[in-house]
């Protein structure tokens, strides 16, 4: 079944996700150009809250359910990311009841997973946490790190909060979701939660029925929920999860995948264009689904650089650049897409007007494509194991360039 609930912001930021915001692969990156992720020495250890999710879902169900969307992640062959529910939310100021129910005890609940000191699962059975906390009650939900170390690139800790009022049984006064598509929203939120940002592919998806094939490589991580399938994780959520979290061995990132990189140039050819969405499509072979729309994978341009975050020239002299983004001038404009093995084109667009706020693709802020886009790529061979470099991309009749927006100022 295809459910378009766009209206519904699912992928509201956490705590510290507008801030980390980057596109189409990790969520946020350090001044080094490298991303932020958890540990993976051992499982990560999450917390559950001790009431029930709604009316109609009990705190043993919800459990269960919370379980099974990290384990979507944790399933995946070629990553090396584990969760474990290690007991309930633990007791830290005004919250002692076991319940997270008021904004009180989620501000209490939220210091504490700010302070590193663990990862709340908070289920809001009225509606009353997302009222007072995001002045909307119709969130699905939000999720996302809350601490992190810049010497370490680690994330600390992290948090989800769940809207009980989609799964209570009644129409009013919000609409229930399908239990399978709700679970999907969550799922999103938990790649949020495990680093991964929004990834832009097979957008027509966001404003129209875009048919079967389009569904098939739709990304969890697509900032709307169109369908139940996203529940299920596409090519690109694989293998931007597998590149975070790489596993070893036979089934592991470097045995199953493989990499292109590149630079995104206005048409001086010299110029590095900055948020441009990159999207590499598998050659299509006679038969079957058409695999250019169900084989795909994104990247952003630039999406480790520095960019809008802590930027000198759209900052205050006396404010600190912060530990967001690299500096490094030669990662303007670059970009890096992880895939299977195949031949693969690339083809660039703007990132869509739609995807702002909680939504957003590429931060805070988004550019539209200068000038225009050349038609798609020579094909790619991606080998596992290896990345394809140098497959650069000059767009076709730019505005002159605008450097004071792309690099690290003065």
């Amino acid at each position: 079944m295809q459910r378009q609930v766009r209206a519904f912001l699912i992928a509201a930021a956490g705590l510290l996700a507008a801030q980390l915001a980057t596109a189409g692969g990790p969520l946020g990156v350090r001044t080094n150009g490298q991303p932020y992720v958890w540990s993976t020495t051992g499982e990560i250890q999450y917390r559950t809250d001790g009431g029930p999710l709604s009316g109609t879902v009990t705190e043993a169900q919800a459990r269960a359910r919370v379980a099974a969307m990290f384990n979507v992640w944790e399933n995946v062959a070629s990553a090396s990311i584990g969760y474990n529910r290690t007991g309930p939310i633990l007791d830290i100021g005004a919250f002692t009841d076991g319940d997270v129910s008021t904004a009180v005890e989620f501000d209490a609940v939220s210091g504490a997973c700010g302070a590193g000191t663990q990862n709340p699962i908070v289920y809001d059975v009225t509606g009353e946490i997302f009222e007072d906390v995001v002045a909307d009650d119709t969130v699905i939900g939000f999720a996302g790190p809350c601490a992190i170390d810049p010497g370490t690139g680690q994330i600390l800790s992290g948090s989800a909060t769940m809207n009980g009022l989609y799964q209570d049984g009644e129409d009013l006064p919000i609409e229930d979701l399908p239990a399978a598509a709700y679970d999907a929203v969550f799922i999103h939120e938990f790649g949020h939660f495990s680093g991964l940002d929004h990834s832009q592919i097979n957008v027509e998806c966001a404003s129209i029925n875009c048919g079967t094939d389009n569904l098939a490589g739709l990304p969890t991580m697509f900032p709307f929920l169109v369908s139940v399938q996203q529940g299920t994780l596409s090519i690109d959520d694989i293998a931007w999860i597998s590149k975070l979290y790489p596993a070893a061995g036979g089934s592991g990132f470097n045995a199953t995948h493989g990499t292109i990189t590149g630079t995104i140039y206005f048409s001086d050819g010299e110029t590095h264009a900055q948020l441009v969405n990159v999207v590499a499509r598998r050659v299509d072979t006679a038969g079957g689904p058409d695999e250019s729309r169900t084989t795909a994978g994104s990247g952003v341009s630039g999406n480790r650089f520095r960019v809008f975050r802590g930027n000198p020239i759209n900052l205050p002299d006396d404010q600190p650049l912060g530990p967001f983004g690299g500096d490094n001038p030669a990662e303007i404009g670059f970009y890096e897409i992880p895939l299977p093995p195949g031949n693969y084109t690339i083809e660039v667009e703007s990132i869509d007007p739609q995807f702002v706020a909680g939504s957003s693709v590429g931060g805070d802020e988004r550019i539209d494509l200068p000038g225009t886009a050349p038609p798609p790529s020579a094909p790619i061979s991606v080998v596992a194991g290896q990345t394809d470099s140098g497959n650069d991309v000059t767009l076709i009749g730019t505005p002159p360039r605008f450097d004071q927006f792309e690099g690290p100022g003065p």
